[in-house]
């Protein structure tokens, strides 16, 4: 960030989902922004690869909260609906076992509940309290804290109350773990810290906070794959005259007091 006799300036090092939006942010903002891609395309983890005709997602392929794509649109003065088509998944996804079986993961209480009883009769009562502890999560976990930056340690120390009452320093396969006893449950629902990167036997039981976030908002497919989402998010920088550079690595920073 420099200040001048113009618009403050800012710079943002990488082409992520993360950075493209930080990127509108900024612009709205009134700031006079540049992004700095290190690849030689937009997007980092939800770049793309093509082959033979086809486009293949590189990393995310489904959206979980779309509320918070809308809002970057939305301060842009347009619709994301315009530029981009979101399906609604009926079920989420289905997750097959070696054995052949498998388990549709929807928002369906009832549909969830059967599915379980199948497996394991004896789990579906910790199938409730697994989904209540997610609430939990939720709540405090995003409602509260997601919007925190922790820039200090006095802002981890505001935070701990919450973070106890989570209980967060439980991996998310041992909170499942402790509600449901079967293993191919427990793997249905711990398997959802993959979908970002995160192994469900070392991130934290916070983690479980996507499963509150699946059932309230559902579970979307970008039509043509999360690529079009970059494009999209690229398409309203480039209209407020952002430049965006690719093969632009950033290899030092230099602070100046």
């Amino acid at each position: 960030h420099a200040s001048g006799s113009a618009a403050p300036r800012a710079i943002v090092i990488g082409s992520g989902f993360g950075g493209l939006a930080a990127a509108v942010r900024l612009s709205c903002k009134g700031y006079r922004v540049t992004v700095l891609e290190k690849l030689d395309g937009l997007g980092g983890r939800a770049g793309v690869w093509r082959q033979d005709g086809f486009t293949f997602d590189a990393g995310p392929t489904i959206i979980t909260a779309p509320f918070m794509l809308e809002e970057l649109w939305a301060l842009c003065g347009k619709r994301l609906a315009d530029d981009v088509t979101l399906v609604p998944m009926d079920p989420f996804y289905r997750i097959r076992y070696d054995d052949g079986s498998h388990f549709d993961y929807s928002s369906d209480p009832d549909a969830m509940r059967a599915q379980i009883a199948r497996i394991s009769p004896g789990d579906v009562a910790g199938f409730e309290r697994f989904v209540q502890e997610a609430e939990v999560c939720y709540r405090l976990g995003f409602e509260k804290l997601g919007s925190i930056a922790y820039d200090s340690s006095g802002d981890l120390l505001r935070a701990s109350p919450n973070l106890v009452r989570m209980r967060g320093w439980r991996s998310l396969y041992k909170l499942v773990a402790t509600h449901m006893q079967h293993p191919k449950l427990r793997t249905a629902f711990s398997l959802q810290s993959l979908l970002i990167g995160g192994n469900p036997f070392n991130v934290t039981s916070i983690y479980s906070l996507i499963n509150a976030l699946e059932r309230r908002y559902g579970v979307h497919w970008a039509m043509g794959g999360t690529g079009t989402l970059v494009q999209g998010l690229a398409g309203l920088l480039q209209a407020r005259g952002v430049p965006l550079r690719c093969n632009a690595e950033v290899k030092r920073i230099v602070v100046e007091s």
